[in-house]
Parts: C-alpha cells; structure tokens; sequence
C-alpha cells in the first residue's frame, strides 16, 4: 500500500510540475507563399486553344494588383481566313478572383469584364468573293479558373461573351475561348 501511495503521490507532482512550464508555440512558415510571392506581379499568357484551331496568335498580358484583382489585355493576330472574321483584335480586361486558397494571389475562379477592339473581314456565304472590311467594338463577360504553380507557371481555362457595340460585324456577338499556359515574372 506504501508503494501504491508513493506511486500516486509521484506521478500527481510530475503533472504538477509540467504545468509550470510555459506553452511554447512553433510558427513554421508556409515556404510555397514566399516562392509565390518572388514570382512577381506580371503574367504572359499564349492561347493554344487559337494554335490548334487556326493559324492564329492569341498572346496576354495580365498586371496583378492584389491577391484579388488585375488587369490586362489580349493580342489576336490571324494568319487564315477561314474560321476567324476578325483579322486583330485587341481586349483590354479587369479581373476578380475569388476563392483563392492559396496565399499565390490572382488564382482561383474569376470574372472578367472586357472590351474588344476588333478589325477583320465580314464573310459572305452565298458565294461573293467580295468581303467586306469592318472594324467593331464590343463589351463583355467572362468567367474562368487559374492555376498557378509554385515556379510561376500558369494554367487558365475560361469563357467570355462580348456583343459588338457600332453593328459593323456582320455577327451581333462573339465567343472567347481560353486555354492558356504562361508564366508570372
């Protein structure tokens, strides 16, 4: 019975003193935020959704402000003349992300508002030869996801709708499809 005390009375000032100790915290840094934080605040993007379908040059450009917003602009240069009617188009945008779950900033889902400065040939169908020239402006919406890895390379699908403004287009609205591969600096 002495020992079973002895016992008891050891083990109870054991924990007593564990808790004079002080509580230490360790704050380990997520290393992936300081990476993706040196990547920069730039982005170039090529479509090659526009490569593969045509023989077509769709570069970006994207400026990020804060984790949650950036602007930019597209580059369309078509070398054919059979699947685009624009020529060169030019599309300046305004970005908002959300969801980010990661500290990378400018990830995630995200709308878009764009407009579209676009010259190119207005097909005729019925047999003519002769296009005519246009230029048109248009305003529009997107929506899309980004991904973006730890040494700066990025991954974007998205899909935007513009309506053409001054009805020199012989189409009323145009598509934007997205399938980019880039890198952040």
């Amino acid at each position: 019975m002495k020992y079973f005390l002895y016992l008891v009375m050891s083990l109870l000032s054991i924990s007593v003193f564990a808790q004079d100790e002080p509580y230490q915290v360790e704050i380990v840094k997520d290393s992936s935020y300081e990476e993706a934080k040196t990547n920069g605040n730039h982005e170039i993007r090529l479509n090659g959704l526009d490569l593969l379908i045509s023989p077509a040059i769709n570069l970006s450009y994207e400026r990020i402000l804060n984790p949650s917003s950036g602007f930019g602009a597209r580059v369309f240069v078509d070398f054919g003349d059979d699947v685009f009617d624009e020529d060169f188009y030019v599309s300046p945008y305004y970005r908002f992300y959300f969801l980010n779950r990661k500290d990378f900033g400018a990830t995630g889902l995200f709308a878009e508002v764009f407009s579209h400065f676009a010259s190119g040939r207005n097909d005729n169908f019925i047999g003519s030869t002769n296009d005519d020239k246009f230029f048109d402006i248009s305003l529009g919406l997107a929506v899309g996801k980004k991904w973006v890895n730890n040494n700066g390379f990025t991954f974007e699908l998205g899909i935007g709708v513009g309506r053409y403004l001054l009805d020199n287009s012989a189409t009323d609205a145009h598509a934007n499809l997205n399938v980019s591969i880039g890198k952040r600096f």
